[in-house]
């Protein structure tokens, strides 16, 4: 990796950097022009515009407008660089894809969480999966604003729980499981059911970055003020999909084969409530949501 000589105000600075990606810290952002300026500290080898980026000088990247649900100023991220384009000024605008928070201490408590799951998916077997009555493993996740999930995120909430992602194509499966989710959502505020929330992790996690999980909610008309979408490297979802029950298989490039499942999480992380495949009720979670006493 490249570096510069202030990489020791960038703790890890090249650590578990993937060589077609850089890592930078959000200088300034422009809402307008979707773009910020930031400074690259690490420099994958195999980024394609390396030798024109310099790690330590400032720099103007184009990125989707997902993005600002987490890069703000201060915010270190990790994401790969498109063909630079020049503007009517004459200065080079680079495109910035796949952009992950990065925070060297969320990193490490993503990574030493994760090894627990690991761990304990391995311990269990052939088959890992669990069911009613279970509790939930320990896993750490990233939602659509970079904010980090790990399992206390439900303690004291009732959860419903599913699985999805962004490139589903088939009309009555992740489609219609996310306008599902948003009805019942709905039906939770219209009947004013307390500490409820909801939690859809991708199946897809190397295209759903953070970003495209915003930009998605966003096109479903998701009042995030208690919905989730999180993601998480690949290995992470390998073992929750484990865990959950859940199949998938990649069918070409964009699509994935997979199974469904929708659960209900009590606020002491147990499983108390699940439904195999698409054809879950909304009637029937609401009229659960409603009768389960709530765990303080």
């Amino acid at each position: 990796f490249l570096a510069g000589c202030g990489d020791e105000n960038y703790p890890d600075a090249g650590s578990g950097l993937p060589r077609e990606e850089i890592r930078a810290k959000v200088m300034s952002i422009d809402l307008n022009a979707s773009e910020i300026t930031a400074v690259p500290f690490a420099i994958g080898n195999r980024v394609p515009e390396s030798r024109e980026l310099v790690v330590g000088k400032q720099f103007i990247f184009h990125v989707e407008q997902g993005d600002f649900g987490y890069l703000a100023p201060g915010k270190i991220f990790r994401a790969r660089v498109k063909s630079a384009i020049v503007t009517e000024s004459g200065e080079k605008l680079f495109r910035l894809s796949r952009v992950w928070p990065d925070d060297p201490s969320h990193r490490r408590r993503l990574d030493n969480v994760n090894r627990m799951l690991r761990r304990d998916t391995l311990s269990r077997g052939d088959d890992p999966s669990r069911t009613v009555g279970d509790y939930l493993p320990p896993f750490a996740l990233l939602d659509q604003d970079g904010n980090l999930i790990t399992s206390d995120f439900f303690d004291g909430k009732q959860t419903v729980l599913n699985f999805i992602f962004t490139r589903c194509s088939a009309p009555e499966m992740c489609p219609a499981a996310t306008n599902r989710m948003r009805r019942l959502q709905n039906l939770v505020f219209a009947n004013n059911v307390p500490n409820v929330q909801f939690l859809s992790i991708t199946l897809d996690p190397k295209h759903d970055v953070p970003g495209i999980l915003k930009t998605y909610a966003a096109a479903y008309g998701i009042d995030e003020s208690n919905f989730s979408f999180a993601t998480a490297p690949k290995t992470v979802i390998d073992d929750l999909v484990d865990q959950f029950g859940v199949s998938r298989k990649n069918s070409d490039v964009a699509t994935l084969d997979h199974t469904m499942r929708t659960l209900l999480v009590s606020g002491r992380r147990q499983i108390v409530y699940q439904v195999p495949g698409k054809g879950w009720s909304t009637d029937d979670f609401l009229a659960r949501l409603k009768e389960t006493k709530q765990t303080p």
